[in-house]
C-alpha cells in the first residue's frame, strides 16, 4: 500500500540487485498465510494493541526464513511490511518507506488488493495503525524514512 515493491524494483533496477519480496516466503512455508494487517484477529477485535501483536507475529513468525533467504544471496534488496529492522540492521541499510497521506495510502491499498472484495476497511485501519508503529520503531533505530508522495 506504501509502494515498497515498486520502490525495491526500482532501486534493485538501479543498483543491478534482485529484489526479494518477503511476502513471498508466507505462500512457500505456510499452509496458513499470516497477512501482516489480518493478522490482529488472533487477538480479538482490531485495536492498536492488537494490530502490534499481529504485526510481532507475523514477524516472529517468518524471521528465520528471512535471515536465511537474506543469507543464502550476497547483495539483494529484502521488501516486506512485516520484516524486524532491529534484527536486519547487521545485513545492509533498513529504509522504511511510508505514505503519510491517509487517502493516497488508501488508494494505493485498495489498488493492490488482489480482488476489491478481499478487501476490508478493518484490514486498512490496521494498515495504519501498523505504519504509525514502524515509524516510530524506525526513528529509535536511527532508520531513514522516505515518504511515498505519489
Amino acid at each position: 500500500g506504501a509502494g515498497k515493491t515498486h520502490y525495491s524494483e526500482l532501486l534493485g533496477k538501479k543498483l543491478n540487485l534482485p529484489v526479494f519480496e518477503a511476502d513471498k516466503i508466507k505462500k512457500k512455508i505456510s499452509s496458513q498465510i499470516l497477512s501482516t494487517c489480518l493478522a490482529y484477529k488472533k487477538f480479538g477485535p482490531l485495536t492498536s494493541e492488537n494490530a502490534i501483536k499481529g504485526l510481532l507475529l507475523v514477524r516472529n513468525t517468518y524471521q528465520n526464513t528471512v535471515v536465511n533467504e537474506i543469507l543464502k544471496n550476497n547483495d539483494l534488496i529484502t521488501e516486506g511490511a512485516f520484516l524486524d529492522p532491529n534484527s536486519l540492521i547487521k545485513f545492509g541499510k533498513p529504509i522504511l518507506l511510508v505514505t503519510t497521506d491517509k487517502d493516497k495510502h488508501k488508494k494505493q491499498f485498495v489498488a493492490h488488493r488482489e480482488k476489491l472484495l478481499d478487501f476490508q476497511e478493518d484490514e486498512f485501519r490496521a494498515a495504519r495503525i501498523i505504519q504509525n508503529y514502524l515509524i516510530d520503531e524506525a526513528k529509535v533505530l536511527k532508520i531513514e524514512i522516505i515518504d511515498n508522495p505519489t
